[in-house]
């Protein structure tokens, strides 16, 4: 008599936590809808580790998928310790594609390194990392600042 009470409740707990875990599925679907998952890599102050932030980003922003993501990389990180790539107040003057090729210019506040910002050529290259990683269709960043050509 036991053994099948054990049973019942076994099958009722199974049957709550499916439909428990289903209801999860379902908000985060719910929560989600219209965004796009995408994977930033900030260096951690006083490390040498870097760390990946998730945000949800519009799927069809006006600017366009990259720009937004780009304009979104250039703020920096929202975690604690993050150290942002570039110098806070600088800011994306043009981002543009053609074909493989994404052209992005930034302000000259970029090499200043103030606020615990990247030594540029180490910003540079984390911050192409981190477009071709959720950008398959990018192949090359030719990156400006201040209308000047960045070499890698």
């Amino acid at each position: 008599m036991q053994i099948v009470f054990n049973r019942k409740n076994i099958i009722k707990i199974a049957i709550s936590l499916v439909i428990l875990l289903g209801a999860a599925v379902f908000f985060n679907a719910l929560i989600h809808h219209g965004m796009e998952r995408r994977v930033f890599i900030f260096p951690v102050s006083g490390s040498n580790k870097n760390k990946k932030e998730i945000r949800y980003l519009c799927a069809n922003p006006v600017q366009g998928r990259v720009k937004y993501y780009v304009d979104e990389l250039v703020l920096g990180p929202s975690f604690y310790r993050g150290r942002p790539l570039f110098s806070l107040g600088t800011k994306v003057d043009y981002c543009f594609q053609n074909e493989n090729i994404l052209y992005v210019g930034l302000s000259g506040e970029a090499v200043l390194q103030d606020g615990n910002a990247l030594e540029l050529s180490h910003a540079a290259e984390l911050f192409k990392k981190n477009i071709k990683k959720n950008f398959s269709s990018v192949k090359n960043i030719e990156l400006f600042v201040d209308g000047n050509f960045i070499a890698d």
